[in-house]
């Protein structure tokens, strides 16, 4: 397919700030079948962007602004032609950075008790296998959670949303011996997907002679053309699309809108 992306992210303060300072991991990562054609990135206030490569070869974009200001506007536009199901043989390097539990990715009981129910005669059927277990024993709830839920809570609670399934599945297939990471990017709706018209969330696991291969348990599927990838880490914090400080006490509100379509 040949999809076109927004992402819009607003943030507005109750008075002037100063010393805005924000990382974005908003452009599509090229490579496991994605072309990416085209990538415009535009903040307000104006600011100068620059751009470097993270240690999981993320493309991440950040500015400064000093001025007070009382917004701030991130708007992404992306084109890319994606494909179906093509593993990604890049970054294969290094799999025990994958195969660590921290933060949000939790290795408990819980956690355990999942893998112990895993079936399949070989790694990408037990994969599957997770991913509509997964599906079938958790309900996708919307504002349920919040990005930094440990999976211990999601288990406890029976709910979640794109990206405590991804930890979750992440997290069971490091209990199972398999390298797994965390994918933020966009699922485009036309198939009637659950996570579009917002950032979406999937993970990636390490299949022996293919590379790394995407999981979607939210939905639950394989990772599709309708998937738009646009960073991998560890669990969210590697990936997180907007990352900021700024200097003041003002409140902050943060609205994100996100849109996918089929391009000419």
């Amino acid at each position: 397919m040949r999809l076109a992306v927004r992402h819009h992210t607003r943030l507005t303060y109750e008075r002037p700030i100063a010393e805005t300072h924000m990382e974005l991991r908003l452009r599509p990562r090229p490579g496991a079948g994605q072309v990416v054609e085209s990538y415009r990135l535009r903040v307000e206030p104006d600011s100068e962007i620059r751009d470097y490569t993270d240690a999981f070869a993320n493309r991440v974009d950040y500015f400064n602004h000093l001025a007070p200001h009382d917004h701030v506007d991130v708007t992404s536009d992306s084109v890319v032609v994606t494909a179906a199901g093509v593993a990604d043989p890049d970054g294969t390097d290094f799999p025990s950075d994958y195969l660590q539990f921290r933060g949000p990715v939790q290795e408990v009981a819980g956690v355990r008790r999942l893998a112990r129910g895993v079936k399949g005669d070989s790694v990408e059927a037990r994969l599957d296998n997770l991913a509509v277990q997964i599906n079938a024993k958790f309900e996708y709830r919307p504002q349920t959670t919040h990005v930094y839920t440990a999976v211990e809570e999601v288990i406890k609670a029976g709910t979640g949303v794109c990206q405590d399934f991804a930890h979750l599945f992440v997290a069971v297939a490091r209990s199972l011996g398999l390298p797994a990471r965390y994918v933020s990017g966009y699922i485009h709706g036309g198939a009637g997907h659950q996570g579009a018209g917002a950032s979406h969330a999937w993970a990636e696991a390490l299949v022996p002679g293919l590379g790394w291969v995407g999981y979607d348990p939210t939905n639950p599927i394989r990772t599709s053309e309708h998937h738009v990838r646009v960073a991998v880490g560890r669990d969210y914090q590697d990936v997180a699309p907007t990352r900021g400080t700024y200097l003041g006490a003002a409140e902050e509100v943060m609205t994100v809108e996100v849109t996918t379509r089929v391009a000419d």
